[in-house]
Formats: structure tokens, C-alpha cells, sequence
């Protein structure tokens, strides 16, 4: 009995090894079939996603293609309507006596001449590539200036001057001749807006810029020639010579000639003398500058002078040049009646003769359209300088000339910039001196 007991328990023990084994085997079982489930959802969702990135792909693909069709066709279309603008300040940049005097027909030439040699220009130099490129040119001038100087110089009348400009803006559609109006700034503004418009446009590919015989454009173009990207889309025109603010930097720029066209000289302007006499010079460390000044004051002058010897009793003229503590040209004061100054502003007396007792003018094209006549006394040639510093000087205050009759700072009190002769940068000058400058 005893026996049997123990093979029984013998049994059971293996028994229920058995079924613990075979325990294991269904958790192992039932654990691989929850890990298989878990793998085949997330490849599902892998699959899932798979097939999203693929529709975001294609979509994308799609559009990527849509963008570089629509670059090209916006490349197309830009180059359809590219241009170079040619900007021209007339007052400085004058056309060819010859052309001026043809009126109606020299207009059309010039118009024709002038965008036929640009595009020629354009296309040797290699820096515009588009093959259907539009050349504007805009020439903005004080049209009643010009005229009065074509009628000082006797080269044309009001009215051939007018036909010029008619024949200039009907010989090309593309070309235009705009009377800027009555004003020593009025043209100035209008090329610096245009050639910044210009090249604030992507269709503008080259401006073209004929004005650099003026110094107010060095504020134009010194920091255009700091910017490589704009820099290489300028190119500057010759014709008079470069005004001395852009000379030191005009070796920057790519530059052009059109010698057939535009005149080598500015037209003279009668009512600018280029020289300069200073009465009542402030106190300050030039006393020879002073006594020269006295001098010239204390010359007493001939009751009769003809206009065939300009260089008969000239008066002294000072060599000093007064300057501030920035280096800029200060005019020394001057004390004159208003009654003196008046009279003399309306007389259209020549600076030069009645100042300097010489008329360059007078010696060179042995006619002068100003007044000589009897000579003013010491006290009416105070007042005559002061009339002849209401015209800018061209240098400004970097003048070096001695005998500078221009102003080298506006003087009027509240001056309104828009409608004053003298540019911003002759406006609240510093007028104490600190040196002088002996100018031989």
C-alpha cells in the first residue's frame, strides 16, 4: 500500500511538472501572438504613414514643378519687359551747339543719335543680355534757363531752342525732354528720384547717368559706389568735366562717351563770376588778408572807362582763403547799405569789371552782356559783392579760388530749402574763422 502511495505521488509530481511546463509554453505562446499583433499594428500604421508621405510627396513634387514653371514664365515675362534708363541733367549735361540749332529736326536726330548709341553701348559692353531690351531716356533741364544761356551766348533763339525740345520728345516714343521747371534744385531732384526708382526696380537692368559735372550728385552717387550690387548696374556719361566731389570716385564706375552728342564744356553761365572780393574781412589771424581787403576799399575810382581795356585799374584782390574749424569756406562779413544793394541787383553790372577791373569775357570774346561803364566807388563795391554771393559757388565750400566771387553759404535767415539757389550742404555753415589759407 505504501508503495502504491508513493508511485502516485511520483506521478503527480511529474504531473504537475508537466502541466507547469506546459503553463510556460502557452504564456510564451500567448506572449508571442500579442507581440506579433503589436508588430503587425504598427506596421500597419507604418504602411499608413508610408503612404501619406508618398501623397505628400507627389503633392509637393507637383507643386515645386507648378513654382518653376511659374519662375520661368515670371523670368520670361521680366525679361520681356527689361530696360535701361538713361537719366540726363540737362543744365549740366548740355546737347551740341550744332544739334541745339537744328530746332525741330536736330531734336528728332539727337533723340535717334543718342539711343541708338546707347543700345550699341549696351550690347558691346556685355552687360545687359536681354535680346528685347527698352532703352528710356529722360533728360530733365530748367528749360528757361537754358534758353536765356542759348540768348546770352547768341548761339539760338527762345523759339529754336523750343523746337529742339519738340523734336526731341516726338523723334522716339521712349524718349523724353522735361522741362523741370524755374529752379537751381528743381532738375537736381528729379534725376536723383528717378535714377533711385530706377534702381529700385528689378526690370531696370542698367541706369545710365549724365550728370557728373555736378557736385550736388556726389551725394547721389558716393553710396551707390559702396553697394557691389548696385554699383556694376551704373554707368556714368561723359561730357564736361567731373565735378571735383566725384572725381575721387569716379574710377568706380564704368563710364561712357557719347563725344558726338553732348558738348566737352558746361554752357558759361553771365551771371556766375568766378571770382571773389571780400571788404570787412572779421577779425581773425589773416592780417594780410585784412590790409588787402583795405586796399582795395581805399582805391579811388575813374570817372570815365571804356569797354575796350578790361585790365586797365584793376584792383587788388585778396589771397587769402578763410576757413572754419571743418575746413570749409567761410565768406568774410560785409557792411553795405540795403538801399546800395538794391539799386545794384537790378542793374546787370559785370562782377569781374567793377571787383577785379578785369572782364574775362571782355578779353576773350571782346563782348561782354553785362554793364561795365563808369567805375562803382569803394562803397557801391560792397554792396555789388554781396549781390554777387547770391549765386552758389559750383565748388561750394571746397572752393580754392581767391578770387571767388560766389557765395559759399546761404545767408537768408529761415531759409526754405525747395526754393533756394544754394544746395543743403551750403546751409548753417559754421562762419568763425580759425585759419586762412595763403593762395599764391
Amino acid at each position: 500500500m505504501s508503495d502504491t502511495r508513493v508511485q502516485l505521488d511520483v506521478l503527480e509530481k511529474g504531473w504537475k511538472l508537466c502541466k507547469a511546463q506546459d503553463d510556460q509554453k502557452n504564456s510564451l505562446i500567448s506572449d508571442l501572438f500579442a507581440y506579433i499583433n503589436d508588430l503587425s499594428s504598427k506596421l500597419s500604421e507604418a504602411e499608413s504613414e508610408l503612404r501619406d508621405k508618398k501623397d505628400v510627396i507627389k503633392v509637393t513634387r507637383n507643386r515645386i514643378e507648378e513654382c518653376e514653371k511659374q519662375i520661368q514664365d515670371l523670368h520670361h515675362e521680366k525679361a520681356r519687359h527689361v530696360f535701361a534708363s538713361v537719366v540726363i541733367d540737362g543744365d549740366c549735361m548740355p546737347f551740341k551747339d550744332e544739334l541745339v540749332k537744328q530746332g525741330l529736326e536736330g531734336g528728332k536726330k539727337t533723340a535717334s543719335l543718342l539711343k541708338q548709341a546707347v543700345e550699341e553701348k549696351l550690347r558691346s559692353s556685355g552687360v545687359v543680355t536681354a535680346h528685347h531690351l527698352q532703352v528710356i531716356i529722360r533728360v530733365y533741364a530748367n528749360v528757361k534757363g537754358l534758353v536765356k544761356k542759348y540768348k546770352e551766348m547768341e548761339v539760338l533763339t527762345e523759339t529754336t531752342f523750343d523746337e529742339f525740345v519738340r523734336g526731341f520728345n516726338i523723334g522716339d516714343v521712349m524718349c523724353d525732354y522735361v522741362d523741370a521747371g524755374n529752379g537751381k534744385e528743381c532738375s537736381d531732384e528729379k534725376v536723383k528720384a528717378t535714377v533711385r526708382f530706377n534702381l529700385d526696380d528689378v526690370h531696370c537692368q542698367q541706369v545710365l547717368f549724365g550728370g557728373t559735372a555736378d557736385n550736388g550728385y556726389a551725394r547721389l552717387l558716393g553710396p551707390i559706389a559702396e553697394l557691389e550690387t548696385v554699383l556694376g548696374r551704373v554707368t556714368l556719361i561723359e561730357g564736361p568735366p567731373f565735378a571735383q566731389e566725384l572725381v575721387v570716385i569716379k574710377n568706380k564706375f564704368r563710364s561712357v562717351s557719347f563725344e558726338n552728342l553732348f558738348r566737352d564744356q558746361k554752357l558759361p553761365d553771365y551771371n556766375k563770376r568766378r571770382v571773389s572780393f571780400h571788404n570787412n574781412p572779421p577779425a581773425g589771424p589773416s592780417t594780410h588778408y585784412a590790409s588787402a581787403a583795405a586796399r582795395a576799399a581805399s582805391i579811388s575810382a575813374p570817372t570815365q572807362t571804356t569797354q575796350s581795356s578790361s585790365t586797365a585799374s584793376r584792383i587788388p584782390i585778396p589771397t587769402q582763403i578763410l576757413r572754419n574749424k571743418r575746413g570749409q569756406r567761410v565768406d568774410s562779413q560785409l557792411f553795405y547799405s540795403l538801399q546800395d544793394f538794391n539799386n545794384l541787383k537790378g542793374r546787370k553790372l559785370c562782377n569781374m569789371f567793377h571787383l577785379l577791373g578785369k572782364c574775362h569775357y571782355l578779353d576773350t570774346y571782346r563782348e561782354c552782356q553785362h554793364t561795365h561803364g563808369e567805375r562803382l566807388n569803394a562803397t557801391e563795391r560792397v554792396a555789388l559783392s554781396a549781390v554777387a554771393r547770391q549765386s552758389p559757388c559750383q565748388f561750394g565750400s571746397a572752393c580754392n579760388d581767391p578770387e571767388c566771387l560766389s557765395g559759399h553759404c546761404c545767408t537768408r535767415p529761415n531759409c526754405a530749402l525747395a526754393t533756394c539757389w544754394f544746395p543743403a550742404a551750403l546751409h548753417n555753415i559754421d562762419s568763425k574763422v580759425v585759419s586762412s589759407v595763403e593762395v599764391s
